[in-house]
């Protein structure tokens, strides 16, 4: 059974960076292979692991939603869905990527997403772990379009709003019913005199705080100037991310 882990936070916390290097570190570390899951609509979790990604579950929806009058004989919606979602798949060398990308448009997916859900139950099995990138809202959890997570890691910095979007996903894991077996929390380039502060308020929420990752000049270079996170050289977040390894997945794991 693979070990899951979601990261989630809002927007500009450094989630989809932190998500990128938690997938280094595992390949790093031999735990692959990993399936990445890039579930935020934004999609910037190939590029910062130097993947194109050519198509998204949610263009392949959409595909199929527009061709329905105009399959081939003897193609079922089924088979054409299956063999576009084994398309879907980036390969590389450590990992795999899925881009779920833009949420749901007009007209009715229940069938379509029945069948993405069989086809992720089909898939998960395949892999050692799994890391996803979520939105702040968690819809592709609450949705139930994955499976139960491991352990999800809220990302937060000094910005109030970060916060107040750790308290809501507080209240969607609340009503999840166990989907989620262990939360945390970890703080993301805070200013030192922020600190002390930041984190007496972050122990009224009901999430395990890991601890802090102070600014990292060679990731923020790297993201910047569009690099691959594989690239470089080391990283300030290497000390959480081997503590939640460790936590979620290793001898003695917590979950």
């Amino acid at each position: 059974m693979a070990i899951s882990i979601a990261v989630a936070g809002k927007g500009g916390t450094g989630k989809t960076t932190l998500a990128g290097l938690f997938i280094r570190e595992l390949c790093e570390q031999n735990k692959g292979p990993v399936l990445a899951i890039d579930a935020d609509p934004d999609s910037n979790l190939g590029a910062l692991l130097g993947i194109k990604v050519t198509q998204s579950i949610g263009d392949l929806r959409e595909e199929v939603l527009e061709n329905l009058k105009n399959f081939p004989a003897g193609l079922s919606k089924a088979d054409f869905v299956q063999a576009g979602l084994h398309q879907i798949i980036e390969e590389a060398e450590c990992f795999d990527l899925v881009t779920m990308g833009r949420g749901e448009g007009a007209g009715c997916y229940c069938y379509l997403n029945s069948l993405i859900r069989r086809f992720s139950e089909e898939l998960f099995p395949l892999y050692r772990w799994i890391v996803m990138d979520n939105e702040a809202g968690l819809e592709h959890i609450s949705r139930r379009t994955t499976y139960n997570i491991d352990a999800l890691l809220v990302v937060v910095n000094d910005n109030p709003i970060s916060l107040n979007t750790a308290r809501t996903i507080e209240k969607v894991i609340s009503q999840l019913k166990n989907e989620i077996k262990k939360v945390y929390v970890v703080t993301n380039m805070v200013r030192d005199k922020r600190k002390e502060e930041l984190v007496e308020r972050i122990h009224d929420l009901q999430m395990n705080y890991l601890g802090d990752i102070p600014y990292d000049e060679g990731v923020d270079s790297a993201v910047f100037h569009g690099q691959s996170l594989l690239d470089i050289q080391d990283y300030s977040a290497k000390t959480i991310l081997k503590k939640l390894i460790a936590k979620i997945g290793g001898e003695n794991a917590d979950t």
